[in-house]
């Protein structure tokens, strides 16, 4: 079934990629056109005014987003970066997310600049420096849509000042921007996605200004369309748009001649004489024209060099709140605007209204009317045929990476899980008002025409095809309940259904492989010897062990990724601690293992752990130290099938240390480039189609990972501790665990 499912779904990706040239780097050319999914929304802005204002834009050049992604799939950074992303937008733990935003950063700044790209830096920048003689840089972001509806104004880096040999570092150091803090979370509150807004970098020769600024074609603060208002600073202006330097301001009018109307000095009493009253006309009047060209008003930056010469090195539409305008989202003024209820997590942003439908666990979901805000205790799999005809989701508890998370944010429901048992409240209410974004629900109707835009969205839905043949074949989930007699492989329909199934079927099976096949492996398998506390029975597919021997060296072993694995366990700088035997020194051995053993307890003589090994194959199933571990790996030259999964479950501390340990692998995991599943103490991790080198390198992470952790839910006694370890192991230091 799941061989005839892949040639179906294949079959629908038989496609032939659109041709067209994909270019790493651009001159700024007026006579041309730049196109912004190639040179981002900045770089198309200089550029539209380099085409109507040549003498008064500096000349200089794009590394487009084409290079980016070139970089970034060079060294499988994309799907890297995709995994510490996955559920950022939803995440609460901070700490977590800083981690991410900055294993992210480290690896962008880490990475090598592919070839061509570096060479297009170099020979772009000796072009302009043979015209105008600058061996100075600024070098700036120019994100797909920057610039745009969505402004990123501040959310990326500028490198000024950047000698002409150092302007690779500067470009990684822009695209690394990307991921700060505040650039995610930006995205993610304005509903982009990552892929949304790929990276291209702008070079342009530094100007050595004596006035330098910002000049708005209308007045922002007071909506007067028939003002100009031009900041300005004594030299660079980076510490105003900052927001770190009080800029003068001067208030022209508009018309033929502008007139200066208004100065109003940052320091009182002190005249801004760096600037002269011709200039601030001539910006205005430029201004002007490039409003006439543009067809709506703008924010443009500017500055005057030594020469006396204007230049403008950035335009962007200029968003005004006019009046009568909607008030922005959470303005509140009346205290019967408070919210009812507050907090919980996003799972998709947005604003909803309707009537409240409280539907119970008992209830069938297809009794749910349309267009209503849904509360349900918990997020159960089979509410996913609600989400097409509902405004808004409210959950009680709940997964963000769970299936019907998912769901929702693939149907773009304003959704908010893990609202508690205080939602309960709202089951009485008649019309609620859901802002997701914010995490807040109000009582009655509270924003004009979002009930109607909910309402067309679900009409429209309706009138469109429910189905089709790659939905039907990857999406259409039918194996909702593992419990039922048709669960089972013959069932699966899609390939929804198939990881359903594998995934359950892993979960039971994973733990028991070993001592269910134990008999059958006894007389074929050879032993492990090595000075650490480990037992291991070898199991050879593939005569990568000497077949005359019945005890083997783990150097002896031809298994790449079991080499790899064994570098990590065998690391001299790691201890392998016996806490627990100092914990129960005196105590008989049985007496231990009743009081430790059982599905949770140490390993016993009698059993054994297996490693079923190949020249590119590995897969150990362990039971030791109070805690269960599976590692299966594939590594050969080509990436394509190379994996690498680990899984580690259990221990014999508290629950509250076990999943302490569990968060700490999980912390550990993601800084290295996995994608990882937490839930209690269970961790499952995964590394997917990485070259050679950076899967055995993955492995001598779990192995080192298995030794540090094999008895530290002894350790990690408070929450605190779990960063704080987490960082010795990160940082190379492991005495710590010793």
């Amino acid at each position: 079934m799941i061989i005839h499912l892949r040639s179906q779904t294949d079959a629908l990706f038989q496609l032939e990629e659109a041709p067209g040239f994909r270019p790493l780097a651009m001159m700024i050319d007026p006579k041309q056109r730049g196109d912004e999914k190639w040179i981002g929304g900045k770089a198309a802005g200089v550029w539209s005014l380099s085409a109507y204002f040549p003498d008064s834009v500096p000349p200089g050049f794009v590394i487009t987003t084409a290079a980016y992604e070139k970089m970034l799939q060079q060294e499988n950074l994309d799907n890297r970066i995709r995994l510490l992303l996955n559920d950022i937008d939803v995440m609460t733990d901070q700490d977590q997310f800083q981690l991410r935003t900055g294993t992210i950063r480290k690896w962008v700044r880490e990475a090598s600049i592919p070839k061509d790209v570096a060479a297009s830096i170099q020979e772009f920048a000796a072009r302009i420096e043979a015209q105008c003689g600058n061996r100075e840089w600024a070098v700036r972001s120019s994100s797909v849509l920057e610039d745009s509806a969505c402004s990123f104004a501040g959310q990326f880096a500028t490198e000024l000042k950047i000698d002409t040999g150092h302007l690779a570092t500067a470009y990684k150091e822009v695209l690394a921007s990307r991921f700060t803090d505040h650039a995610v979370k930006y995205r993610a509150h304005s509903g982009l996605r990552e892929i949304d807004t790929p990276m291209a970098v702008l070079f342009m020769p530094m100007i050595e200004p004596v006035a330098a600024g910002v000049v708005y074609t209308s007045d922002v603060d007071h909506a007067t369309p028939d003002r100009i208002v031009i900041n300005s600073v004594n030299g660079v202006a980076q510490g105003m748009v900052r927001g770190e330097e009080r800029a003068d301001t001067f208030v022209l009018s508009k018309g033929g001649s502008p007139e200066l109307i208004k100065t109003i000095p940052a320091l009182d009493g002190e005249n801004p004489a760096y600037i002269s009253r011709e200039h601030l006309v001539e910006i205005a009047s430029m201004a002007q024209k490039a409003v006439e060209i543009f067809g709506h008003e703008l924010d443009m930056e500017w500055a005057i060099d030594r020469n006396g010469k204007l230049f403008f090195l950035q335009a962007r539409a200029l968003h005004m709140n006019l009046p009568g305008e909607e008030k922005p989202p959470g303005f509140l003024k009346r205290k019967e605007e408070i919210p009812l209820l507050e907090g919980g997590i996003t799972i998709f942003p947005g604003r909803s209204e309707g009537p409240l439908y409280f539907l119970k666990n008992e209830a069938d979901p297809k009794e749910t009317p349309e267009g209503a805000i849904v509360l349900v205790e918990k997020p159960r799999p089979e509410l996913a045929v609600i989400l097409p005809t509902i405004a808004g989701l409210l959950v009680m508890e709940g997964n963000p990476i769970g299936h019907l998370a998912t769901l929702v944010r693939e149907f773009s429901v304003p959704s908010i899980f893990r609202l508690g048992e205080k939602a309960s409240i709202l089951a009485g209410k008649n019309i609620v008002s859901v802002n997701a974004t914010s995490r807040t629900v109000y009582a009655g109707c509270r924003w004009q025409g979002i009930r109607e835009r909910a309402l067309t969205r679900i009409a429209s839905r309706k009138k469109e095809k429910k189905s089709g043949p790659l939905s039907d074949l990857v999406l259409r989930l039918n194996l909702i309940n593992p419990d039922d007699a048709s669960f089972k492989a013959e069932s699966c329909e899609s390939i929804h259904d198939a990881l359903r199934f594998m995934h359950e079927m892993a979960v039971r099976s994973t733990f028991g492989f070993g001592d269910t096949h134990k008999e059958g492996f006894f007389y074929k398998g050879k032993s492990l010897q090595t000075d650490l506390p480990l037992k291991i029975f070898l199991i050879d597919l593939e005569k990568s062990v000497n077949e005359e021997k019945k005890k083997v060296r783990p150097e002896e072993v031809a298994s790449t990724p079991f080499a790899a694995l064994w570098r990590g366990i065998s690391d001299q700088r790691v201890g392998w601690p016996e806490r627990w035997e100092r914990e129960m020194a005196g105590l008989p051995s049985d007496f231990i293992e009743t009081v430790l053993g059982g599905d949770k307890g140490p390993r016993r003589a009698s059993d054994r752990n297996y490693a079923i090994v190949a020249k590119d194959y590995l897969n150990l199933n362990a039971r030791f130290s109070y805690h269960y571990a599976m590692v299966d790996a594939m590594v050969g030259v080509g990436a394509q099938n190379n994996h690498v999964h680990f899984r580690f479950r259990g221990g014999g501390a508290s629950d509250a240390n076990r999943i302490r340990r569990a968060r700490f692998l999980e912390r550990v995991l993601r800084a290295s480039g996995f994608g990882v599943e937490q839930k209690q103490d269970l961790v499952t991790a995964w590394m997917r189609k990485y070259a050679k080198a950076d899967s055995e390198k993955a492995l001598e992470v779990i192995g080192r990972l298995m030794a540090c952790a094999r008895q530290l839910d002894v350790v990690l006694k408070h929450d605190s501790d779990v960063k704080r370890y987490a960082g010795y192991f990160l940082e190379g230091q492991y005495a710590p665990f010793s």
